[in-house]
C-alpha cells in the first residue's frame, strides 16, 4: 500500500477529520455507558489538572456521552416489562409427585435456581420465588408475574404407567412458539420427546383445566415424568444441561423484543 504525499500532515485534510469525528462518535456510542463510569471514578482532583485548553474538548465528550447513553434503550424507561420470572411448582410444603424418597419440589427448586444462575450470569434481571431451598407456595410466585417479560414454572409430570414420558410445556395460544422452544430445548438436553404439539399444550384445551399460574400470564414447563425411571435419571444426570438451554431461550426471548 503506497501513502499519499505529505501523508503527515494528513491531519489537516477534512476528510481525514470528519473521518476521525466519525470514528470517536461511533466510539462514543458503544462504549458511552462505560465512557461516563470511568470519567465518574476520577477523582475531581485529577480532573483539575486537565488542561484548560482541553477542558471544553473533554466537556463536550462527556455531554455527547451523557446524551447517548441517556438515548440508548433502557428496560426501565420503556414500560414495566423488564425482568423475567422463573418460578418452582409446589412447595417447601407440597412435595408433589414422588418417586420413593425423590419429590417433584425439590428436583424443579434445583431447575428453577440452575436456570435463575444462567439468567443472571447473561445479566438478565431475574426474580424467583425462593432461593436454595426455599420454594414458596403457588400464591407467591404468581404475584411475581405481574410485569415480567416472560414467566415460566418448572414441574414434572407423573403417571400411572411407568412408559409414559415426554416433555411439556402449558401455555395460551400467545405463547405457543416460546412455549415450543423451551420444551425443545429440554427434550434435546434430556434424550426426550415433544408431547402435544411440538411440545405446546394448549390450555383452553388442555384436561388440566384452568391453571392460576397460566391465567396470570405465565408457562408450566412439564420437565419430563418423575414416574418414568429413565426420564428421572436422565434428568437428575443432566438437569443443568437443560436448565443451560432454558436460559438459551429466555436469553434470545428477551433480545428479540
Amino acid at each position: 500500500m503506497k501513502l499519499i504525499e505529505n501523508w503527515k500532515q494528513g491531519y489537516k485534510l477534512k476528510s481525514v477529520q470528519i473521518g476521525a469525528l466519525s470514528a470517536i462518535f461511533y466510539a462514543l456510542i458503544l462504549f458511552c455507558d462505560q465512557f461516563i463510569q470511568v470519567w465518574n471514578l476520577i477523582p475531581q482532583d485529577l480532573k483539575n489538572y486537565i488542561p484548560e485548553q482541553w477542558k471544553e474538548i473533554v466537556g463536550c465528550f462527556v455531554g455527547v456521552a451523557m446524551i447517548l447513553a441517556r438515548l440508548k434503550k433502557q428496560p426501565e424507561l420503556h414500560g414495566v416489562n423488564q425482568f423475567v420470572t422463573v418460578t418452582a411448582g409446589h412447595s417447601n410444603v407440597d412435595p408433589g409427585a414422588v418417586n420413593g424418597k425423590i419429590k417433584e419440589a425439590e428436583l424443579v427448586t434445583n431447575f428453577r435456581n440452575a436456570v435463575a444462575f444462567y439468567l443472571r450470569a447473561a445479566g438478565i434481571d431475574t426474580r424467583t420465588d425462593g432461593s436454595g431451598v426455599k420454594n414458596d407456595p403457588l400464591s407467591a410466585a404468581i404475584k411475581l408475574i405481574k410485569g415480567s417479560s416472560a414467566a415460566v414454572e418448572f414441574h414434572m409430570n407423573a403417571a400411572a404407567s411407568k412408559q409414559a414420558n415426554g416433555v411439556e410445556t402449558i401455555a395460551l395460544p400467545q405463547d405457543k412458539k416460546l412455549a415450543q422452544d423451551l420444551s425443545a430445548a429440554v427434550a434435546t438436553a434430556l434424550g426426550s420427546r415433544l408431547r402435544g404439539d411440538n411440545g405446546w399444550i394448549d390450555q383452553t384445551k388442555s384436561a388440566r383445566g384452568s391453571l392460576a399460574y397460566i391465567n396470570a400470564g405465565g408457562l408450566i414447563v412439564e420437565l419430563g415424568f418423575i414416574s418414568n425411571e429413565a426420564e428421572l435419571a436422565a434428568f437428575q444426570a443432566r438437569y443443568w444441561i437443560a436448565a443451560k438451554a432454558v436460559a438459551d431461550v429466555l436469553i434470545q426471548y428477551e433480545k428479540a423484543r
